[in-house]
């Protein structure tokens, strides 16, 4: 390796000092791609999810750098690419709370007491599973089609 070539690849900074990164973010190829998954989903997924309309302005790559297929990549909105990036770089991310004090996050603690008091009415309220394959035919019998449908 040159010494111009070896001095280059060490002043590499920010975002493309990743050197699994496939594409330069300042290239046109990733410009293009960049536009097209903008385009094809104009909302940030993160805040879609907690049911927010936000348009997204960066795009993610969620299996790494230099995975540039449409299906790895995510939009999202610049708050939400800074939040999901420190947390990949082991940096404490807080959400905050909403206008009635419940977590933003959704890997919050106080999600997790709620997921198992649901999982623990569920379980009380279940009803017996017939495993009889005749009665598997009669949806009356079929406590599975019942509690499915129940949910």
């Amino acid at each position: 390796m040159t010494a111009a070539l070896l001095k280059s690849a060490t002043k590499r900074t920010g975002r493309d000092a990743d050197p699994r990164r496939t594409l330069k973010l300042n290239g046109y190829a990733w410009q293009k791609l960049r536009a097209s998954v903008l385009a094809g989903e104009p909302l940030c997924r993160h805040c879609t999810a907690r049911g927010l309309t936000v348009i997204a302005t960066d795009v993610d790559h969620m299996n790494g750098a230099d995975d540039n297929r449409p299906e790895s990549l995510q939009p999202l909105c610049h708050e939400c690419h800074s939040r999901k990036t420190a947390k990949e770089q082991g940096k404490t991310v807080r959400y905050g709370c909403d206008a009635d004090g419940m977590p933003l996050d959704p890997c919050h603690g106080w999600y997790d007491a709620i997921r198992a008091d649901l999982v623990a009415a569920r379980a009380i309220d279940a009803p017996e599973i017939d495993s009889d394959p005749a009665h598997q035919t009669d949806p009356s019998h079929n406590a599975t089609a019942n509690w499915k449908n129940a949910l």
